[in-house]
């Protein structure tokens, strides 16, 4: 059994999935199987594929067209190692990403899952952006901390302890972005702690394709897996919920505002006033949080 399966769902990547593929394979960490789930692809995403065959550890599946939840759970099922990392198809890892979390999920067995810091580019990762975020402040957090965002960022920030899903977890098809956001939280909420890496171990391609849409449906999102994802234990826990989804809000109006739908942006205030301040805190964090200095990838990623 491998010590790793990686899971790549890919959707008309076949520009990009080849950089990620040589990240994976540059790995320090070479024990583990990756698992290609090709979602319907009418690009040369298999020939690009195909250029790795030469690889025993790849395993390249093709399924009709059904969406990332549907692509990551087929490769759930696939998967046989110990330990589940997450790359999309157009992102990219250092070579330190495997044994980074490796050594600390060995050293922290209550760990279920752990994610790293990551950076932004667009066209070539020798041009970094930040993230729209700051990164957590602490290393070990719970599900609360999750409901105050998904601090993940990114999907291929994320390591899950197999044994985490052996409770019939999995990415729930009903979220269009969120769908990852929901299952970390499930996770938590098992009982499962969820550990910080502070260093900026992957790198997440944004599209151009994206860039004026990204940040609303993000929020639009989040706020829904709060409202149909999250498992209410009691009267505190729903009291947290509340609390947060109030927060949450408030990004959805943000968002809103940056997209020009200033009607929809008042909307949204309306009943969330009271968490502007968190979120005004929170936006200076941003812009005055000194951040991680990124690890340097080989120039040919």
């Amino acid at each position: 059994m491998a010590i790793f399966s990686i899971i790549i769902p890919v959707y008309n990547a076949g520009a990009y999935i080849e950089a990620s593929l040589a990240s994976v394979f540059a790995q320090t960490c070479s024990d583990f199987e990756v698992i290609v789930i090709d979602d319907g692809s009418t690009d040369d995403t298999d020939d690009r594929v195909n250029t790795f065959s030469h690889h025993a550890a790849l395993r390249y599946v093709y399924q009709t067209n059904a969406g990332p939840a549907a692509a990551r759970n087929t490769g759930l099922n696939l998967a046989r190692g110990q330990f589940i990392a997450f790359l999309d198809s157009d992102d990219l890892w250092h070579p330190r990403k495997l044994e980074a979390h490796l050594q600390r999920m060995q050293e922290t067995p209550a760990l279920g899952m752990s994610f790293n810091w990551f950076e932004v580019f667009h066209n070539r990762p020798d041009n970094l952006l930040s993230p729209w975020f700051a990164p957590p402040s602490q290393l070990t957090l719970s599900w609360k901390d999750f409901l105050l965002r998904n601090w993940t960022g990114t999907t291929s920030t994320v390591v899950v302890r197999s044994e985490c899903l052996k409770g019939q977890l999995a990415f729930d098809p009903r979220f269009r972005t969120g769908e990852d956001y929901q299952l970390w939280i499930a996770i938590a909420q098992a009982g499962w702690e969820i550990g910080f890496i502070p260093e900026a171990l992957t790198l997440y391609r944004k599209r151009p394709s994206s860039l004026t849409v990204d940040y609303l449906r993000i929020a639009l999102d989040e706020l829904l897996v709060m409202e149909q994802g999250v498992r209410v234990t009691d009267e505190d826990t729903k009291a947290v919920i509340e609390g947060a989804m109030m927060r949450r809000r408030v990004d959805v109006a943000w968002a809103y505002f940056r997209s020009g739908q200033k009607q929809m942006a008042y909307q949204s205030l309306k009943h969330s006033y009271q968490a502007i301040p968190q979120f005004i805190v929170e936006r200076l964090k941003r812009k005055w949080f000194h951040r991680p200095s990124p690890p340097q990838l080989s120039p040919e990623l």
